[in-house]
């Protein structure tokens, strides 16, 4: 209102603005935090990261999945066959006119041409690496979180003391396992130095917590580690099992050994298992295992995945400063700010020009206020 000196344009013309700036209001939410970091508003080196998912303009009814595509072509094809079965059947009658031939075969160029398209769709999914495809906006994703409807995951790092959004990402991602490192990184150049990142176990990357370590910065993230869950559980943990770096292997607490078996790219982790004879005469298995022999895999970065876990249990109350830190500028921008906490543009471009506005509009809000109205008015002057 102060920006326009009170004019009033109608929805439209927002509407248009909005649309047709949306790289425009992604520069400005930038700069907006440029302006903050130039007025020593954000001072701190410790941020907390973390996502949430935003509704897309697209609805359930758009999704289409490898099942359904599959079910609709098999549907497709029995009525293909059971046209040219009446085909044939009209043909083997002489002075047949049940029905007319010419409809019959305009019926079956449409049912051949859906299934064309119902080909093509399949294909597409395919190419997506994907299990589901929103029709409407294929650059969506559907979404867990969002009781499977599409939408996009919003990741901010907010800055602890400040509590301004540093940086922010629009994704397509699903879950949030490849976004620790990309955040970090974007944090640290706005802070002007290596920060202290504070995540979930959602993050718990072990991969990417060992390439921030070697770039100097600092991750607590909360683990995810998975206990023993055959036998309900009460199985012996991996923990109990003592590793040797020199001989790359694993002593069971009776002090057999575990050697390495193969290694597993797609979890990146090292398995490594017991001999079946050990395990068969060891009168610990029981407690041990219900296979013929004990498994215990080892992460491929786990000495970065131990050096969090181990700073993390030195400094627990980070959790706490995570939780006091990125949870409330989300449910300002979804709720206050988005009002019904869906996007009104489509695409990738638009969800991030979107939520761009967004968030600038909670940090304009914030250092509103934290320095009062008469102070931005003359520093926004300059």
């Amino acid at each position: 209102m102060w920006l326009l000196g009170r004019l009033a344009p109608d929805h439209k013309t927002i509407a248009e603005f909005r649309r047709c700036n949306a790289q425009a209001l992604v520069a400005a939410c930038a700069a907006f935090v440029q302006f903050a970091r130039a007025q020593k508003l954000i001072s701190g080196g410790t941020v907390a990261i973390d996502g949430s998912k935003v509704r897309a303009v697209a609805s359930r009814k758009a999704v289409t999945g490898q099942r359904e595509l599959a079910a609709r072509a098999q549907r497709n094809a029995e009525e293909i066959a059971r046209y040219l079965a009446l085909l044939d059947t009209q043909d083997s009658q002489e002075g047949g006119h049940s029905c007319n031939a010419g409809d019959v075969q305009r019926v079956l160029q449409r049912l051949k041409a859906k299934g064309v398209a119902i080909e093509a769709e399949l294909q597409q999914l395919a190419a997506s690496g994907r299990s589901t495809r929103v029709q409407t906006e294929p650059e969506a994703q559907v979404m867990h979180g969002l009781q499977m409807a599409p939408g996009y995951n919003l990741q901010t790092a907010v800055e602890a003391q400040s509590h301004l959004i540093v940086h922010h990402e629009v994704t397509a991602e699903a879950n949030d396992l490849r976004q620790l490192q990309t955040m970090a990184q974007a944090a640290s150049q706005v802070v002007d130095g290596p920060c202290t990142a504070l995540a979930d176990a959602g993050y718990a990357n072990g991969e990417q917590i060992a390439a921030l370590q070697s770039q100097g910065i600092t991750t607590f993230v909360a683990p995810h580690r998975a206990l023993n869950s055959r036998g309900n559980g009460v199985l012996l943990d991996r923990t109990a099992f003592a590793y040797e770096p020199t001989t790359d292997s694993f002593t069971c607490p009776t002090g057999k050994l575990l050697k390495r078996k193969q290694l597993d790219r797609r979890n990146r982790l090292v398995i490594y298992a017991a001999d079946p004879l050990d395990c068969g005469t060891c009168k610990n298995k029981p407690g041990c295992t219900t296979a013929a022999q004990r498994f215990v895999s080892k992460h491929l970065f786990e000495e970065a995945l131990q050096a969090n876990a181990k700073r993390l249990q030195e400094r627990p109350e980070m959790m706490a400063v995570r939780r006091q830190t990125v949870e409330h500028p989300f449910a300002t921008i979804k709720y206050q700010i988005l009002g019904n906490a869906r996007l009104l543009m489509r695409g990738m471009a638009g969800a991030k020009g979107e939520l761009s506005l967004a968030v600038l509009a909670y940090n304009l809000k914030r250092v509103f206020n934290m320095k009062g109205g008469h102070w931005m008015r003359h520093a926004l002057q300059g």
